[in-house]
C-alpha cells in the first residue's frame, strides 16, 4: 500500500520544498516583529503535544512578562482575526485557544489564519504586550519567529517518518533545520541516556541545535463546570473516558493504572460533539454507574452542555496534563528561552544603560 502512495507523497514533497525554496530565496517574505516571538510547531500532522507546550511557556513566561498567544484556530465557523474570551464557543475559536484562554485568564488569546496580519492588531488591541507564542506555526513561514521550537512524538519522531500521505510528515525532515530547539514529547519517565542518544543523532539537522527529552505529567481530576470539586482516580472502580483527540494512549495507560473498568466513547480529533451521543453515553454509563472522565480539550467543546449535564445529574471530570523535562533539562531549556528574551530586549533598548535581565 505505501508503494502504491509513494508517486503521491513525492509530489507532495515538491510542493513542500518549492513552498520553502521560494522563502528561502526571500521570493515570499518573512516578516519579523520587534516584539518577541516564540514558535512552537511539528512536522507531522498533530499528536505531538503542541498545546501542553504552548501551556508551559506560558506559565514560565507570565511569571514576568504580559504573554499572547496567537494560534489560527484549527476548525473554527470564524475567519480573521478573533479575540478568544473566556465565555467564547470552542466552534468560533477552535478547542485549544479557548482551552488556554480559560487556564490563563489573563493571557491575550487570539486566532487568525494569517499570522503577520494578526500580530499587528493584537498589538494594537493590547499595546501591553511584550511576548507572544505562536501556536502550530512551523510551516508558517510569513512571520519569522526569535525563537523556533519543534516537537516530534517519541513514538514516531520525524527522523523515521515519511512525507504525506505515505507517513504523516507535512515538510520533508531536513526542514527542522530551521528549529533552534528539537523537543521529543511524550517519552517514557525514564529514558536511557542510549536510546537519548541514538535519538539525537537522527533529529539534529545542524549544529547548534538544543535537544530535549519532555513527559507527560497528569494532575488531579477536577469537575469541568466546578474546578475546585476533586476526585481520587485510585477511588473510581469503573470510568467511561469520553475523548476526541488524535491520540489518547498515554492518557488511557495512566487511568489503567487507578481504574480496573476504563471503558472508552472514541470521537474524531476536534468533533463536534451533538446532544444525542451525550444521551447515548449516559444510558451507558447509568446502567453500569460509570463515572465521565474527559480531556482539557474536549471539555470546551462539551461545556455548552451544561444543562444536560446538570439535569440528568451528571459529573464530568477533566483530567488536566502538563509537560516535565526529563532529567533536570528543564532549567537548561528555560536558560534557552531567557536567553534570547534578554538579547531581544537589548536590541530593543540599545540606547537604555538600564536593561533588565530577566533571568530568574
Amino acid at each position: 500500500m505505501r508503494k502504491l502512495l509513494l508517486p503521491f507523497s513525492l509530489l507532495y514533497g515538491f510542493g513542500a520544498w518549492l513552498h520553502n525554496k521560494l522563502f528561502d530565496l526571500q521570493i515570499k517574505k518573512s516578516v519579523e516583529f520587534d516584539i518577541p516571538v516564540i514558535s512552537v510547531g511539528n512536522l507531522s500532522t498533530g499528536g505531538t503535544g503542541k498545546t501542553p507546550q504552548v501551556e508551559y511557556l506560558v506559565k514560565l513566561l507570565s511569571q514576568k512578562f504580559h504573554c499572547g498567544i496567537m494560534s489560527r484556530g484549527y476548525k473554527r465557523r470564524t475567519s480573521g482575526y478573533f479575540v478568544v474570551e473566556e465565555n467564547s464557543l470552542a466552534i468560533d475559536t477552535g478547542d485549544e485557544p479557548l482551552q488556554m484562554k480559560r487556564k490563563f485568564p489573563d493571557t491575550t488569546v487570539a486566532v487568525c489564519e494569517e499570522r503577520a496580519i494578526g500580530i499587528p492588531i493584537m498589538l494594537l488591541d493590547d499595546p501591553k504586550l511584550e511576548v507572544i507564542i505562536l501556536d502550530d506555526a512551523f510551516q508558517h513561514r510569513r512571520v519569522k519567529a526569535g525563537l523556533s521550537v519543534l516537537l516530534t512524538d517519541y513514538s514516531s519522531p520525524f527522523s523515521r517518518d515519511h512525507l504525506l500521505p505515505v507517513g504523516n510528515l507535512r515538510e520533508p525532515k531536513q526542514n527542522a533545520s530551521r528549529a533552534d530547539v528539537i523537543v521529543v514529547t511524550k517519552c517514557p519517565e525514564k529514558i536511557l541516556s542510549e536510546e537519548k542518544t541514538v535519538l539525537e543523532k537522527g533529529l539534529k539537522q545542524r549544529e547548534g541545535q538544543k535537544i530535549f527529552f519532555s513527559s507527560l505529567k497528569y494532575g488531579e481530576a477536577y469537575g469541568m463546570f466546578s474546578p475546585e470539586k476533586k476526585i481520587d482516580l485510585r477511588k473510581i472502580p469503573a470510568a467511561i473516558l469520553v475523548r476526541g483527540i488524535v491520540s489518547a494512549s498515554h492518557l488511557e495507560k495512566y487511568l489503567l493504572k487507578f481504574i480496573p473498568d476504563l471503558q472508552h466513547k472514541k470521537f474524531p480529533d476536534h468533533h463536534t460533539f451533538r446532544l444525542s451521543e451525550l444521551k447515548s453515553i449516559h444510558e451507558q454509563s447509568r446502567k453500569k454507574n460509570l463515572v465521565w472522565l474527559t480531556t482539557e480539550k474536549d471539555a470546551v467543546r462539551l461545556f455548552p452542555f451544561k444543562d444536560f449535564f446538570q439535569q440528568n445529574e451528571v459529573e464530568i471530570y477533566c483530567v488536566p496534563v502538563e509537560v516535565r523535562f526529563a532529567g533536570g533539562e528543564e532549567e537548561r531549556f528555560e536558560a534557552i528561552v531567557f536567553d534570547f528574551l534578554n538579547e531581544k530586549l537589548k536590541k530593543e533598548h540599545t540606547d537604555d544603560t538600564d536593561t533588565t535581565d530577566v533571568h530568574r
